[in-house]
């Protein structure tokens, strides 16, 4: 990635705020499935299932980005 131009590093650094902030949100909304959930069966696959589109939001966001800065 060319981050010589300071445009290029804004989007960057918006990219990787954007990524904690949807980490600290998965965690916490996997904290509040399993405390509040049902049954521990239903409280995993909703967390797995909810990982597997957070990485792929992740993956194809950071090939978006990738497109951008090169």
């Amino acid at each position: 990635m060319n981050l010589s131009s300071p445009a290029n590093l804004l989007i960057a650094g918006i990219y990787y705020l954007l990524v904690g902030a949807m980490t600290l949100f998965s965690l916490f909304g996997v904290y509040i499935l399993i405390r509040y959930g049902k049954s521990a069966i239903t409280a995993l696959i909703v967390a797995l299932l909810y990982g597997f589109i957070y990485l792929e939001i992740l993956a194809q966001s950071y090939s978006t980005l990738k497109n951008i800065l090169t």
